[in-house]
């Protein structure tokens, strides 16, 4: 059956039904199901998931892929397109072969990404609301960082795993306080354009042996919360962070605001995950506040 979906879907996306090769199923999770598709008019990374699931999940990932490609900065898959097969979206990308790193992976990458960042506009936010992972996250832009980190990533996460009773009141009152504190806590930046979700397994080794990116969340915010989250499950290789910081250097004392940009990340973690996530948001929360 789900090949007679998949075929019909071709002929949605393509004008014509394709003579279908090879169907692989390479994984997938809560969000959606991931297959390589060998047929006769090429090969394809399609992703298949139930619409109602989460609303437009995927034409919001295609607008923040087609917003990065556009800038020139920095290599991101192509998207082809998305149709929809009864209750099923089936959405359709080239598919890349994973190549061994070039020399000057790392250096590379890092390069491209202090160029991403160069990328401004002139407000915090995005046209929309876009997802990180299954969590939703709010993009109301606003001209002052602090303003919109904490009206558009604190507050509604921690409002959300409140509502999933993963928060309890002495959460409550320290965030109160953390929401006084991200008013000042960064330094002064221009929006910078942000993958918004970059962390290892959303790094692909294209078949130049350069960095290639995938699943974006993407936004204009302050730069540091990118970098912040290559910062965790151990960080990148030393030659990003100077390559980064050679072609758009850092603020002398970012690395103080790590676990303040951090505390984000593990907040949606909790959202998504569960309760494996409380000790990294109270340790993170507990370091800044009392």
């Amino acid at each position: 059956m789900f090949k007679i979906q998949l075929q019909n879907a071709f002929e949605l996306q393509f004008g014509k039904t394709p003579q279908v090769y090879g169907i692989h199923h390479i994984g997938g999770g809560e969000l959606n199901q991931n297959y390589k598709i060998l047929s006769d008019i090429g090969l394809f990374f399609v992703k298949v998931n139930v619409k109602e699931n989460l609303p437009k999940l995927f034409e919001k990932e295609q607008l923040a892929i087609k917003t990065l490609r556009k800038t020139n900065t920095i290599a991101v898959v192509n998207p082809i397109g998305i149709v929809e097969i009864n209750n099923k979206k089936v959405f359709f990308l080239d598919f890349v072969e994973q190549a061994p790193r070039a020399k000057n992976f790392w250096g590379d990458f890092g390069t491209s990404l202090a160029n991403l960042h160069k990328c401004t506009s002139s407000n915090f936010g995005f046209e929309e609301d876009n997802y990180i992972a299954s969590y939703l996250q709010k993009n109301k832009t606003s001209n002052n960082w602090g303003t919109f980190y904490t009206k558009n990533r604190l507050i509604p996460a921690v409002k959300f795993a409140s509502g999933l009773m993963l928060l309890q009141s002495g959460h409550l009152n320290k965030f109160e306080k953390v929401y006084e504190i991200a008013e000042f806590a960064f330094s002064n930046e221009i929006p910078s354009l942000l993958h918004g979700n970059l962390w290892h397994h959303h790094i692909i080794t294209a078949t130049d042996g350069k960095a290639l990116l995938c699943n974006p969340s993407s936004y204009y915010g302050h730069r540091e919360m990118d970098i912040a989250m290559t910062k965790m499950l151990g960080g990148f290789h030393q030659e990003f962070y100077e390559a980064y910081n050679a072609n758009y250097p850092l603020s002398s004392d970012w690395e103080i605001r790590l676990d303040f940009c951090q505390i984000y990340y593990e907040l949606v973690n909790l959202c998504n995950y569960g309760t494996a996530y409380l000790p990294a948001v109270e340790a993170r929360l507990n370091k800044w506040v009392k």
